[in-house]
């Protein structure tokens, strides 16, 4: 067996790559170790089962060939230790400096720039390799992380034209923008904190909107991205800020939007402004930020929304399976229906949810005729058809969970999957459903 890793905490470089080598060999398992960092566990409680990854422990064979990707540093490895040690070969790409601790490889492929997945990138491209959406973007999201969106210092001439690769490749920034945490300058962080305390939240129609005032000393360069980040941490669908400088002859009003929903570009053009529905800005002359707050309140508070419910996107009808289907029976289905879970249903009634990994110890057993009410899951998560869509794929995140019974009136009517939010992020045509 052939695997392919990264160090101990993975960042999004370390994921990046990971997946850059299996596309560049197409025999590597991607394995990771137990500590990956809080940014690609958000990442993977939408993606996992795409990417199909193992932690050490669940590897079905021996490993024969260990490919290390940004890093060869042994301490951060510890857990690879003894499959380090199997290993037949060993292969490194990496980008970071040269250390006494260093594991050595038979092969190793160490260059001084930006990002691990530039390397790889550079290699995808002289092999002609044709790259999904979904592929680029996360290796694009490696890259803007580990260079600061090509902004820090080690960012190298190869690292853009890295970049420009996997945009051609039809990498989706709002994607990638949606997992990047941004560094902050102390003007960013003070307003930040100004918004966090002071956002007035605005509901319409299922969505949360958030609008906040606040005053800095001089202009502030990079407001945008407080407004962008309070938008993220406070779990709103639109943020709008109105920002008075003391020493400014205008008056701004930033707008930030994480869905088609809210059109940021038309709040804005009820001050002068426009940009993009996503993002949005205007600039009031002469005005004072507490009689234009008064009015961005007014406008949201009229403002046309379509929101986005979970009916809109799950599957319809749902397969599920009674109580007493055996693990045999259960393994047979969901093969057949292409799933890696399915809910229970007694009467019509939800009763709980199965998956494949439920059954494992009992398979191993060979314990194929246990009932799946044995084993199945009886605290289900589920949500209304009614709920938005950005409410439900956040409590997949939160919970961790790759389907959402879908229940209306303690009867089930559908289910939403990680494939059916996959599809609503990357468009319909990029995610089929598939086996795995």
């Amino acid at each position: 067996m052939k695997i392919v890793i990264s160090h101990q905490n993975t960042d999004f470089d370390g994921l990046a790559s990971m997946l850059a080598v299996r596309k560049l060999t197409g025999a590597h398992e991607l394995v990771l170790s137990s500590a990956i960092s809080l940014s690609v566990q958000r990442y993977l409680a939408l993606h996992k089962d795409w990417l199909r990854v193992f932690r050490p422990q669940e590897l079905p064979e021996a490993v024969t060939e260990v490919v290390l990707v940004d890093g060869r540093d042994q301490r951060r490895f510890r857990q690879f230790k003894e499959i380090l040690e199997g290993a037949e070969t060993i292969r490194i790409y990496d980008h970071h400096p040269p250390g006494e601790a260093d594991i050595t490889g038979d092969v190793e492929i160490v260059e001084p720039v930006g990002a691990c997945v530039t390397i790889l990138a550079e290699l995808l491209e002289e092999e002609e390799a044709a790259l999904s959406p979904r592929e680029a973007t996360l290796m694009l999201l490696g890259l803007y992380a580990d260079t600061g969106n090509l902004s820090y210092e080690s960012t190298t001439v190869r690292d853009v034209r890295a970049a420009a690769y996997l945009l051609s490749q039809g990498a989706m920034l709002p994607l990638v923008n949606r997992y990047l945490q941004q560094e902050y300058t102390a003007g960013q962080k003070r307003l930040l904190v100004n918004l966090m305390e002071n956002a007035e939240v605005i509901e319409r129609q299922g969505l949360e909107i958030g609008c906040a005032v606040a005053s800095t000393e001089a202009y502030l360069k990079g407001a945008s991205v407080a407004v962008e980040r309070a938008l993220q941490l406070l779990g709103l669908d639109a943020c709008f800020a109105v920002l008075e400088a003391e020493a400014a002859p205008s008056v701004q009003v930033i707008g930030r939007s994480r869905n088609g929903h809210v059109d940021a570009s038309e709040v804005a053009r009820v001050f002068g402004g426009g940009g993009h529905p996503s993002a949005a800005s205007a600039s009031v002359k002469k005005g004072v930020a507490a009689e234009v707050f008064e009015e961005l309140r007014r406008v949201l508070r009229e403002l046309a929304v379509t929101p986005l419910e979970v009916r809109d996107v799950m599957t319809t009808p749902v397969q599920s399976i009674p109580p007493e289907t055996t693990l045999q029976e259960l393994r047979e289905l969901l093969q057949r229906w292409c799933v890696t879970g399915v809910p229970v249903v007694h009467d019509g009634e939800l009763i709980g949810v199965v998956s494949r990994r439920d059954g494992q110890q009992l398979a191993k057993r060979g314990d194929w005729h246990v009932p799946v009410k044995g084993f199945m899951s009886h605290h289900v998560t589920s949500v209304g058809p009614t709920e938005s869509l950005e409410e439900a794929l956040e409590l997949m995140t939160e919970k961790d969970i790759g389907r959402l019974p879908v229940v209306e009136e303690g009867r089930l009517i559908g289910i939403l999957t990680r494939s059916d939010a996959l599809r609503r992020l990357y468009g319909d045509q990029e995610v089929s459903r598939t086996c795995g």
